[in-house]
């Protein structure tokens, strides 16, 4: 009986020494073409929907080559990625043949209801080499509501990396990828490496009205082109950075607009004509931007800092203060070309160390009090009072 207990036990303490096999978790449209080498144990899926409900929290899951029209809500910590295989790399969610369901929004249900072809509950969940194509007919556009490419909802965390978001237009309230975050625990976003292209309204958006903040969003090094906001951050409660994007804006638009303290640097922005390269509401720090051929470069509603930025060709003027923006500090631009290199709106702020260079006037409607020294090189008025 001793020797029968003493092989039972060793049995046990060999088969916990055992290291546990990973499962791999795979989605294919086409089950008889699955994108895998593995040797390991693997479970496939048909939808995008089902693995991400099925698998354990905290999986990886893998979607092979192809296209998956359907609406996908991530409600549990997962890592979702598209993957090369055969040639081809492209993962492609489009609009389902139905209608999207919708959800609750912080900033857009008090106008209109929301509508999100990848909406995120839960966090972290992170999503790369995937589009997200809105293209739609009119039987399954969502034509009340606005519709996101991909949503993080309220109390939702993660990183979106190496997407696009596309062709979400067919009404004029598309949204390429967004984030926000109400009361409770503060949450992370960082939308990075990603592509936006063609959202009737805006490339990407993040939004917290809590104070203090919950939401921090890293929004950097994306491209965004062919929207009405480029980058959108309408609340005050964001905190984090809008850095190294490239936005070409479209005629009458703006390229980056933020009423939140985010510290905007290091962006490309190219137009809008008609519109505003960098638009802020609040007091941030506005640096190290190059904007070229806005009808405003830079608008400032609020007390800010603008520095080391390089501004050129602007239609009406390279940096414009709002009536209500005193107190900013303006240092070390460059204002290349156009009417006005900087206007003063008679506030009274701080603006010195400037090149203003190419401009019919240099600085405009400057109060009377003003010390500042900056640097004028073929400019027709170095300064003008405006009535001040």
């Amino acid at each position: 009986m001793r020797r029968l207990h003493f092989a039972l036990l060793f049995l046990v303490l060999v088969l916990a020494a055992q290291p546990l096999v990973a499962v791999t978790y795979y989605v294919t449209h086409q089950p008889t073409l699955l994108c895998t080498s593995s040797k390991s144990p693997y479970s496939i899926f048909i939808t995008i929907q089902d693995a991400v409900t099925q698998v354990p929290a905290g999986s990886t899951i893998n979607v092979c080559p192809g296209t998956y029209p359907e609406q996908v809500v991530i409600s549990q910590p997962v890592t979702l990625r598209g993957v090369s295989y055969g040639g081809q790399s492209q993962v492609v969610i489009a609009m389902p043949s139905t209608p999207l369901a919708q959800t609750s929004s912080i900033y857009f249900s008090s106008v209109s209801s929301v509508a999100a072809q990848v909406q995120v509950t839960a966090g972290p969940v992170n999503i790369s080499n995937i589009t997200v194509d809105g293209t739609a007919e009119s039987s399954n556009c969502p034509s009340d509501s606005y519709y996101f490419g991909i949503f993080y909802s309220s109390g939702s965390s993660g990183t979106v990396d190496e997407v696009e978001a596309r062709n979400q237009n067919c009404n004029p309230l598309g949204v390429g990828i967004g984030a926000e975050n109400g009361s409770g625990a503060t949450e992370s976003v960082t939308i990075e490496n990603s592509n936006t292209n063609a959202a009737s309204t805006i490339g990407i958006y993040a939004c917290s009205e809590e104070s203090p903040s919950t939401l921090s969003a890293s929004i950097k090094s994306n491209n965004i082109t062919g929207s009405e906001y480029g980058i959108l951050l309408p609340c005050p409660g964001v905190t984090g950075s809008i850095s190294g994007n490239v936005i070409n804006a479209v005629e009458n638009s703006v390229g980056v607009s933020t009423s939140s303290p985010a510290t905007v640097s290091g962006n490309t922005v190219i137009g809008p004509a008609n519109g505003v390269g960098i638009s802020a509401n609040a007091a941030p720090d506005i640096l190290d931007n190059t904007i070229q051929g806005a009808a405003w470069g830079v608008y400032l509603y609020a007390a800010g800092t603008i520095t080391s930025n390089h501004i050129l060709n602007s239609g009406y003027y390279g940096i414009y203060f709002a009536s209500n923006a005193t107190g900013a500090t303006v240092k070390s631009n460059i204002i290349t070309g156009g009417p006005v290199g900087i206007e003063f709106n008679c506030n009274a702020n701080t603006v010195s160390g400037n090149t203003i260079n190419s401009v019919t006037t240099g600085l405009g409607a400057v109060p009377a009090s003003f010390t500042g020294v900056n640097k004028f090189y073929n400019v027709g008025s170095n300064t003008t009072g405006g009535g001040c």
